[in-house]
């Protein structure tokens, strides 16, 4: 029904007699007066008597009353009173057709908060009648909850998501608040009920649980028997079939996740014993078994079980003699009335053949009285070596260009990018930087090291300005700057060389990428190792120049021998040496063979004349190839293993879509960015350049005219900035360099004009994930 319209400067008192009672029918439900008649008491004033209660009248008239008689009572003054003490029912009687609005939130706003905490959502809107409020939670409307204020009490992770709020006044239509976004704080798990000690009997199933919580929920669980890591789950939750007393023990359990982790309180878990009459005699209860046929440096594991009510000693024979300690290892256990005996044996491949052992045959005496049976056991010997394979493969490619006081190279960044097509297609997972400072090199080196385990190859590739000196060569960053050379006469001559402080050590980037013992690590370095004068000053640095460790693992390809440069071809705009390296790289020979080819390569092409002849060197032991397979470990897949840590730390993906109006315009808009789109599941390359997509589509019920837009990407180190004509839809790309040194969110404003009519719309996109967690402008440790 459409509300009479009344002024907002007329007095209450001449309202329509219909418009008051309705009023005073609201304020009487649920004793509305008394917010109002409570707040003029805490502003001192009491606005309230008795006197209704003598002159036997409604309350809620005596304060309509009361409040006329005190100043001249306007509509817009009994608006105010209404919104202040949320009587929002007698607020929507009053009808000055004022157009209802939203004033605030004013844009998308983001809330983070701890699990379990607390959090208010407020909306202000104004308008007469005042509109209908209803909240909005993912799309759906929250039953109950149409109050300007929403509040969130113990937020969990059903919590998560997009909050917008509707408003409704009468005939037109409906508005939507921007959204407010709630997500939860990253925590450490916390344990919330605790392991319990555990008394159960033998052959009974043993079960330890306990509840952990925390954001993201912990999804690894390392149990701990006594001290010792037992086995990792995935819930809370041990649990062993048929407990025998072996079983007994304290038992604690660490839950993680990417924020920390927590441990239980230590349980007790006792087995008790099957009761059972034991004999004096010896019975065996478990005779000793192994495969039939049994390789030279295998291990083997015989256990032979026996019950007996006293103490037995056991010997082992092989091929009828007895072994002994040199030999083998013999360890034997004692639990009430049962004993067992466990041998664990290995036979050489050189003992085999020195002793020309065809066949094994084991047994085992207890107590001089009683023998288990005979276990033969045919031995071979491996006709086929076992292939070399990697753990994990990873490669760091380094391009510097663009040099603050050196000439720019124009090929490096184009190098790495055919090289990272390569390193993809041999299963390496790459990280991949141009235009890199010193603190970054280092930075980018040590990343990239936190991922290397014992068994992994690593490839170290760089183009750019480099030097050699004294049998050391030395990288160049974009940020090393050119000094003069002084002399004692304090003359300064023309020449300018780099400082050896600012450039930094090949042995240091080996050293670094060496302590977690990789099985490879293949360095290749395109850059010129000429220099033009002695450093007289310098003094080296023993730490970074000298190697700390040994392992037969490495091998490096340089692109020129000392002392000599390193050139491009002009044509191609990409160096000579990856233009030659490219074709034969995901060969699978081994890196020895592969730097040979190059070598080979190099002297039939002739083209450098001479100039530019590639120098091997290295103390790899075993011919590995770069096309090597690669087996991961189970722990490396697990949820806190190195692979996830990988995946975590390349999530840099993401989307934002707004729809907006202006006239009878409607534009859909979205930005899409990724770091490098993922291949069945797994990101093979991590850059720092971001390609940033802007889709713009519009839809009008008139005749379309077409509409300028002008898009402004704002990074913190530079504009960039479009400007094109919207015809339907249109297609804006960004590459935003450099996301190490981002120390914000990526801004993006879209300017529209249309029909004379002007609009902006801001966007926020977060800062990709590798800016976070990798560079900040300080170094890693």
């Amino acid at each position: 029904m459409e509300l009479d319209v009344v002024q907002a400067d007329e007095l209450v008192e001449k309202l329509p007699s219909v418009i008051v009672e309705n009023i005073l029918r609201e304020l009487s439900k649920n004793d509305a007066w008394q917010k109002v008649a409570n707040k003029f008491k805490d502003k001192g004033e009491n606005i309230m008597s008795d006197r209704y209660k003598m002159n036997n009248s409604s309350p809620e008239r005596e304060l309509l009353n009361n409040l006329m008689n005190k100043y001249p009572l306007k509509v817009k003054t009994l608006q105010f009173i209404l919104e202040q003490c949320q009587i929002y029912d007698a607020l929507r009687i009053i009808n000055t057709n004022d157009p209802a609005q939203i004033l605030e939130p004013v844009k998308d706003t983001l809330y983070l908060v701890p699990l379990g905490g607390n959090l208010t959502l407020h909306v202000k809107v104004n308008g007469s009648p005042f509109p209908e409020i209803q909240w909005y939670f993912k799309g759906s409307p929250l039953v109950g909850k149409t109050s300007p204020v929403l509040v969130l009490e113990n937020i969990s992770i059903r919590d998560i998501g997009e909050y917008t709020c509707k408003i409704k006044q009468g005939l037109r239509s409906e508005l939507t608040s921007p959204k407010c976004i709630v997500n939860v704080k990253g925590t450490p798990p916390r344990i919330s009920t605790e392991l319990s000690d555990v008394h159960i009997k033998e052959k009974e199933d043993l079960t330890l649980s306990f509840e952990a919580i925390g954001y993201p929920e912990p999804k690894c669980f390392r149990w701990f028997k006594n001290g010792n890591n037992i086995v990792v789950t995935e819930i809370p939750q041990l649990r062993i079939q048929g407990a025998d007393v072996n079983n007994a023990g304290e038992y604690c359990c660490e839950a993680s996740n990417p924020f920390g982790s927590c441990t239980t309180r230590t349980a007790v878990v006792k087995v008790q014993e099957a009761i059972m009459m034991c004999p004096a005699e010896i019975q065996i209860i478990e005779q000793p078994t192994a495969n039939r046929v049994y390789y030279a440096d295998d291990w083997m594991y015989l256990t032979c079980k026996v019950r007996c009510s006293k103490d037995v000693k056991f010997v082992c024979f092989l091929n009828n003699k007895v072994l002994t300690g040199n030999d083998n290892v013999l360890t034997t256990s004692s639990s009430v009335n049962q004993h067992s005996c466990l041998l664990i044996y290995r036979l050489t491949e050189e003992q085999m053949e020195k002793e020309n052992l065809k066949q094994l045959c084991f047994k085992f005496e207890i107590d001089g009285q009683v023998m288990s049976d005979d276990v033969r056991v045919e031995v071979k010997t491996r006709a086929i070596k076992k292939p070399l394979t990697a753990r994990n493969k990873w490669a760091l490619l380094i391009g510097n260009s663009h040099y603050q006081e050196l000439d720019p190279l124009p090929g490096s960044r184009k190098d790495i990018h055919i090289v990272k097509k390569n390193f993809k297609e041999l299963g390496f997972r790459v990280c991949m930087f141009s235009d890199l400072n010193r603190s970054a090199i280092q930075n980018g080196v040590k990343k990239l090291a936190s991922f290397i385990q014992e068994g992994d190859y690593v490839t170290f590739f760089y183009a750019g300005h480099g030097i050699h000196n004294n049998g050391k060569d030395y990288i160049i960053p974009v940020d090393a700057r050119m000094k003069y050379v002084s002399r004692p006469q304090n003359v300064c001559l023309e020449e300018q060389y780099i400082s050896f402080d600012e450039c930094i050590s090949h042995v240091w980037i080996t050293n670094v990428l060496q302590k977690h013992e990789p099985a490879l690590i293949f360095s290749i370095y395109d850059s010129c190792r000429k220099m033009k004068q002695k450093f007289e000053r310098y003094q080296s640095n023993s730490s970074e120049d000298s190697f700390q460790i040994a392992s037969k693992n490495s091998f490096t390809l340089f692109a020129t021998s000392e002392n000599y440069e390193a050139f491009e071809r002009k044509s191609v705009d990409i160096s000579v040496l990856v233009d030659t390296l490219q074709n034969v790289m995901t060969h699978k020979i081994s890196v020895q063979n592969l730097s040979s080819k190059v070598l080979e390569k190099f002297d039939s092409l002739g083209e450098t004349e001479g100039e530019q002849v590639p120098k091997v060197c290295g103390d790899l032991a075993l011919p590995r190839s770069l096309a090597d397979p690669s087996h991961p470990r189970g722990i490396d897949e697990s949820e806190c293993g190195v692979l996830k840590k990988w995946e975590q730390f390349a999530s840099g993906r993401g989307r934002i879509q707004h729809t907006i109006s202006l006239g009878d315009v409607r534009i859909e808009e979205s930005i899409y960015w990724n770091i490098e789109a993922p291949k069945d599941g797994v990101t093979w390359i991590i850059s720092n350049c971001l390609p940033l997509t802007i889709n713009l589509s519009q839809t009008t019920t008139s005749k379309m005219q077409g509409m300028n837009v002008l898009v402004k990407l704002q990074t913190g180190i530079e504009l960039l900035q479009v400007s094109k004509k919207l015809n339907g839809s249109l297609s804006i790309q960004f590459l935003v360099h450099h996301l190490q040194d981002l120390k914000d969110h990526l801004h993006v404003e879209l300017y529209f004009t249309y029909e004379g009519q002007h609009y902006k719309q801001e966007m926020l996109v977060e800062t990709p994930a590798i800016s976070q967690q990798f560079y900040r402008g300080n170094q890693i440790d």
